[in-house]
């Protein structure tokens, strides 16, 4: 059944309502009492194979463990992804280096600021109040690039060459790698929810995608610092996250808990976001989630990348997703009609 046979109170998206109902629902939210993850809150999946291989039965295996992560956690960790240990390492090299940098330096090419014609690329400082919208401001500081199917890297705003020899070269890696990681899962995705292994292809020509590479400084036990990002859910059809040390906690779907996600070594861990979600007819989950700071004397760096289809591309519900008895719940719409809605880590 086409989503435009959906119920005719939903033939209409409100972004900014939609940013307001999220930001309402996480202030209610009880995190008091995260627990250590156990083996399954998380689950592991090992795509090498598959990658390595490309075979049929590489895939299915692969894409049966992502339909049960997808439905029931919302969250998974995936390894065999075939970027390498020195890419991973070189990235996190550069985030350290921008994030040291003067702080002058560093606003020279501030997020959103008048003289730049494209917004949220740059510099966002810390205590900032956007991705996501708080109040009181998210302990941390980010360097944000982001590119669709007419904007590069050329219109994203950049640190002084001098200052960071090589930096942009490794970004522009790192993110093109990224893009990749996200294309090559697509069949996957596809295979979980019962279509063709290219059903998605065409959605994600010139995809838009924003790579966020945070500082979260080290705090004391404070509970004005108590969220480096605070809690929400993702806005992207997938994020694919690297960190280099644990911070992310998230709410387990099936224990009704929130639970403390450990950092695997050159492991990503991924989630659903609330296009996907929405896409999916509810199917997939999209989980609420937030991050913390170290409140030892170490920062703690992580490198989200938002992942979504071309901006103008429309997505209508899925057809293994919904039927006659199970009618669409969410009108056709693009990435474009979903700005207002913001994304965190």
């Amino acid at each position: 059944m086409n989503s435009t046979d959906s119920n005719p109170s939903s033939d209409a998206f409100n972004a900014q309502a939609k940013e307001q109902q999220l930001k309402n629902d996480s202030e209610q939210w009880d995190t008091s009492q995260p627990e250590d993850a156990r083996p399954d809150d998380i689950p592991i999946i090992d795509l090498d194979e598959y990658f390595s291989t490309g075979s049929e039965d590489a895939l299915n295996a692969a894409a049966q463990q992502l339909k049960v992560a997808c439905e029931e956690t919302g969250f998974l960790s995936i390894t065999g992804h075939h970027v390498t240990d020195s890419v991973l390492e070189n990235t996190f090299e550069q985030v350290r280096q921008f994030h040291s940098l003067p702080l002058e330096e560093k606003n020279k090419i501030l997020m959103d600021r008048p003289d730049w014609p494209v917004g949220g690329m740059g510099y966002l400082p810390l205590k900032n109040k956007k991705l996501p919208a708080r109040d009181t401001g998210n302990v941390n500081e980010a360097f944000i690039v982001k590119c669709d199917d007419k904007l590069t890297m050329v219109d994203n705003q950049w640190p002084d060459a001098q200052q960071l020899p090589g930096f942009r070269e490794s970004v522009e890696d790192y993110a093109q790698k990224m893009e990749q990681l996200g294309k090559r899962m697509l069949p996957i995705y596809a295979r979980a929810l019962d279509m063709p292994s290219d059903f998605f292809n065409q959605a994600f020509e010139g995809p838009l995608f924003r790579l966020r590479m945070t500082h979260y400084p080290s705090v004391g036990m404070d509970a004005d610092n108590a969220f480096g990002i605070a809690p929400h859910v993702d806005t992207s059809f997938i994020t694919i996250l690297a960190q280099d040390q644990p911070g992310l906690t998230i709410f387990s779907e099936r224990r009704k808990v929130w639970v403390k996600a450990p950092a695997k070594k050159n492991a990503f861990i991924i989630n659903t976001g609330e296009l996907l979600k929405q896409w999916t007819n509810d199917r997939f989950l999209s989980t609420r989630h937030f991050a913390n700071n170290n409140t030892g004397s170490h920062s703690r760096y992580s490198i989200p990348f938002f992942f979504n289809a071309n901006p103008n591309y429309v997505m209508t519900c899925i057809p293994t997703c919904c039927d006659d008895d199970n009618p669409a719940k969410y009108p056709p719409i693009s990435y474009s009609q979903s700005q207002g809605v913001v994304q965190g880590e």
